[in-house]
């Protein structure tokens, strides 16, 4: 399947899927990086997610960026046993620092830490316990540019991490000794800075490679690993932005890459997310693009929703107000996410479930996005049907629905309500979804209320808690039905209104009943809205020629309400004088008269009865006017505000 059909589908179709598909990630939680206030500079860039106390629980650590006289260095967040993060413990460096990554660089089973800034290249020896050893600076012969990412790897198959840092005049490669420290950096030079690198095996052949990357007027390269820590030339490349990312898209076993680029264009509407793919040999060819419209920022790939395609996710949206995630689904639908704030969003599976999870890291805090695919699963969202019943009259279907299907032995939903006394379970507070099911469906019972009441319905399982709300109406009864105005010419029409004595649970339909529907004709029946107590309809009237009584009557439930109107007959007379029609320009000229001197006179289609134009009072009952016709009108009708009307030919000039 090309990617181009796997990540654009026409804007209707993707917007339907996404609306029938479950909820991928669960309501964002939010943790602080910094409580002093004290922060300079984003802690946004390239933060690690990672078990930094080996408990088996995914931390969280951030480049800080203080600006406390030279107290600078990160933020570690180590995870709690019952979920979320405990409180932010910053390690002072002495340094900025603006870039993280991690490996374990002396090989003692402990993730270390890789720091990287325009001041220093360090690496931090992880003690197991959360804590880090002094910084071990590494001499590298580039200047990191600002943002600058580093990454590690074995670049000579020793099985020692390696590092890479990209700079103000090319490219740095230390190889690691496996004891924390590094042999002399090799530089692999180039004529402009490049502040990120993507590593990969581009060629296939079992050697790990790296694209270095850089801007619109200077393009990148991809240097090809020999296996032993050097690299070829770099082959002849293409603009390959910073956050670029590498992953096999197409499933051929061959790295691809996919990126971000942009136009000059102030308003981001030549913003595209496009794939290349791998040939296997380290040069790649254009595959497919998407193009939201808005701009964007960084990329990330993971199977968030476990159906074995990749997705891709950006952020999109120009203001930090009117930023979102947008996730690009391998299955081709597509869904957003609300962000608020200016910041980085990178993916981990911070709960082990084996999903990925979103992280957005901002300047001061980290929000985490669970997603609630994985195994085992979170609970995705919680429904109820009809959302709104008659208090004590009706009962309501819950709904609860898994991100994937349930473990051995099913998950066991708690439930409960906001107010027991109005709504309760029958079958107790729980519900079951069967091993191998994502979903489950419980009975939720109701008492009678006398004002509408909101009761919020809850689900939890597996450390999430998911609401939907059911709202409980009292009864009611149809009470009403009024008519205005109440008389009216048989050429016009009137309105109706039917009324319940309280808000309607659901759609409530009325049935409509006219006394003379050769004269007055209604709808069969009306619908008043869920949460509305009146709905308006229109009743078409004909001409009459003496005052005549109608009467409409609204049924439901057993009880009728009746109002009468009165149809009267046209209080003047009205006539055409002449009528005709310009073909070359459209033009149709009126004159008529009309026994009122004071009457108003409208123009219409006689085949539509649309309204083409209003006709001047021209004096003594004589009216004017010039009005633009459709192609092919052959017949007018003129209407009296008084009731009085006419229909004839039009001549043609």
């Amino acid at each position: 399947m090309s990617l181009l059909k796997q990540y654009v589908l026409p804007l209707a179709v993707a917007t339907m899927l996404a609306a029938q598909s479950v909820p991928n990630f669960a309501p964002p939680v939010t943790y602080l990086t910094d409580t002093s206030n004290s922060l300079s500079l984003p802690t946004a860039n390239w933060s690690v997610a990672i078990d930094l106390n080996g408990d088996g629980l995914i931390d969280l650590a951030a480049p800080d960026g203080r600006a406390n006289g030279n107290n600078l260095g990160f933020t570690v967040l180590l995870a709690n046993p019952g979920g979320g993060y405990a409180p932010p413990v910053f390690r002072t460096t002495g340094f900025l620092v603006t870039g993280l990554n991690t490996a374990d660089f002396n090989r003692d089973g402990r993730p270390d830490l890789l720091l990287v800034s325009s001041e220093a290249t360090a690496v931090l020896l992880g003690d197991g316990a959360g804590g880090f050893g002094a910084p071990i600076r590494v001499s590298i012969p580039v200047v990191p540019l600002a943002g600058a990412n580093g990454t590690t790897g074995d670049f000579n198959g020793d099985g020692i991490p390696d590092i890479l840092i990209p700079g103000d005049t090319g490219y740095a490669v230390a190889l690691g000794t496996g004891t924390g420290t590094f042999q002399a950096a090799t530089l692999y030079p180039q004529a402009f800075g490049s502040p990120y690198v993507v590593t990969s095996d581009f060629n296939n052949d079992g050697k790990l490679d790296f694209a270095g990357t850089r801007n619109s007027q200077n393009p990148g390269a991809i240097y090809l690993g020999n296996g032993d820590g050097t690299f070829q030339t770099p082959l002849s490349s293409f603009v390959i932005p910073v956050g670029t990312i590498a992953a096999d898209f197409d499933k051929d076993g061959i790295p691809d890459l996919a990126m971000v680029n942009a136009s000059a264009r102030q308003d981001g509407s030549d913003w595209t997310i496009n794939i290349l793919r791998g040939l296997g040999d380290g040069q790649f060819v254009s595959y497919s693009s998407y193009r939201p419209g808005v701009t964007m920022l960084g990329l990330a790939a993971a199977d968030f929703d476990g159906d074995g395609a990749l997705d891709v996710l950006t952020t999109i949206g120009s203001t930090a107000t009117a930023r979102k995630v947008l996730i690009l689904y391998g299955g081709g639908r597509q869904s957003e996410i609300p962000m608020t704030g200016s910041g980085n969003l990178f993916v981990a599976d911070l709960d082990g479930n084996g999903s990925k999870d979103l992280v957005w890291s901002e300047w001061r805090q980290f929000t985490v996005y669970a997603n609630t695919h994985g195994n085992p699963p979170l609970l995705a969202q919680i429904g109820v049907n009809p959302a709104s019943v008659i208090g004590g009259a009706a009962y309501s279907t819950g709904t609860v629905q898994l991100g994937s299907a349930a473990p051995a032995g099913g998950a066991v939903i708690a439930l409960a309500t906001t107010d027991s006394a109005a709504a309760f379970f029958p079958a107790g507070p729980k519900v079951t979804i069967p091993a191998g099911l994502s979903s489950a469906t419980f009975q939720i019972a109701t008492t009678q209320v006398s004002v509408s009441t909101p009761i919020n319905i809850s689900g939890t399982w597996n450390g999430l808690t998911q609401v939907a709300r059911l709202d409980l109406v009292p009864a009611y009864v149809l009470n009403g039905l009024s008519i205005n105005p109440a008389s009216q010419y048989g050429i016009f029409s009137v309105i109706g209104t039917v009324t319940l004595s309280n808000p309607a649970d659901t759609e409530a339909t009325v049935g409509l009943v006219t006394s003379n529907p050769a004269l007055a004709t209604v709808p069969p029946s009306v619908t008043v809205p869920a949460g509305n107590t009146s709905v308006n309809f229109t009743i078409s009237l004909k001409p009459v020629v003496a005052n005549t009584a109608i009467g409409i009557s609204a049924v439901r439930g057993g009880v009728t309400q009746t109002s009468m109107f009165t149809i009267l007959p046209p209080a003047d007379s009205v006539a055409i004088s002449k009528a005709i029609l310009t073909a070359k320009t459209a033009e149709l000229k009126v004159e008529a008269t009309s026994t009122s001197t004071t009457t108003t006179i409208t123009v219409h289609n006689a085949a539509t009865g649309t309204m083409l134009g209003k006709l001047a009072n021209a004096g003594g009952g004589k009216y004017s006017g010039t009005v633009f016709v459709p192609a092919g009108l052959t017949n007018i009708t003129l209407n009296s505000a008084l009731g009085g009307t006419i229909t004839g030919p039009v001549s043609l000039k």
